[in-house]
């Protein structure tokens, strides 16, 4: 087994421990999640709302979407969306929630850097990822180019993602260690969601692999990859809002 396939089956271990149950705790079971979606799905898009044109008839692809918390939204505003997630559990309680909502979704467990190209290559009119994702991908360059493969022409990048200063602050409390700014290493680290157990099932948690990046290591990789870079925006941290915590990049694939 290669390092990245190790990399990728420790991520897939991670995000499968206790999490469907651990969705049902903190979401509500698929069917409460559903009626609160229903109620008013584009609140449940948040910030990112305001970045996508259109939703009827547009083609998504979720990137890490985890249990489905924005693509179910989405596809009950009109969007045909696929999932892409490494975890069984994830897509369980995804698919579960989207029925209760009377929508459909499509959801393909894979390695995103596997991602079956002879299918879905100039499939979709967005790619959209948000939550942090970007640091369980060690080569960026290699995820910007997979991205821009997905894309139709002129199809159209929403990048979400923990700010860059995350790295050497824990800004946003996820209790992860925080390293140099410029720093290239890749570390162990605890799953996003380890810190809502107690000691003994947290120790139990496999860690993840983490490389964070820095600010202008993910804007040249968007250039670099075949996008133009159309808006690049700064969020304020949830419980402070003197501090950066997130960012959001729009970009565009060529034509």
């Amino acid at each position: 087994m290669s390092e990245i396939e190790d990399v990728s089956l420790q991520h897939k271990k991670a995000w499968e421990f206790d999490a469907y149950d651990f969705w049902v705790r903190t979401a509500g079971t698929p069917e409460e999640r559903a009626a609160q979606d229903k109620e008013n799905p584009e609140k449940f898009l948040k910030q990112y709302a305001k970045y996508f044109d259109c939703y009827e008839g547009i083609k998504v692809a979720n990137i890490c979407g985890s249990c489905g918390k924005k693509a179910i939204p989405l596809a009950l505003l009109g969007a045909e969306v696929t999932v892409f997630d490494i975890s069984e559990a994830n897509k369980k309680y995804a698919l579960e929630t989207a029925e209760a909502a009377g929508v459909k979704i499509a959801y393909d467990v894979c390695d995103i850097m596997k991602i079956d190209m002879d299918k879905y290559a100039g499939v979709f009119d967005v790619v959209f990822m948000e939550g942090g994702i970007l640091h369980y991908f060690h080569d960026i360059d290699a995820f910007m180019s997979v991205m821009n493969k997905l894309l139709k022409p002129g199809g159209k990048m929403i990048c979400s993602d923990f700010h860059p200063f995350t790295k050497i602050a824990d800004i946003l409390g996820l209790q992860q260690p925080a390293i140099g700014y410029f720093s290239t290493e890749v570390f162990d680290g605890e799953m996003a969601h380890a810190r809502f157990y107690d000691e003994e099932i947290r120790k139990q948690i496999p860690k993840c692999r983490y490389r964070k990046y820095n600010i202008s290591e993910i804007i040249n990789s968007i250039i670099g990859n075949g996008f133009t870079l159309e808006r690049f925006d700064e969020h304020p941290a949830w419980e402070n809002d003197k501090l950066p915590g997130e960012f959001t990049a729009i970009a565009k694939k060529e034509k």
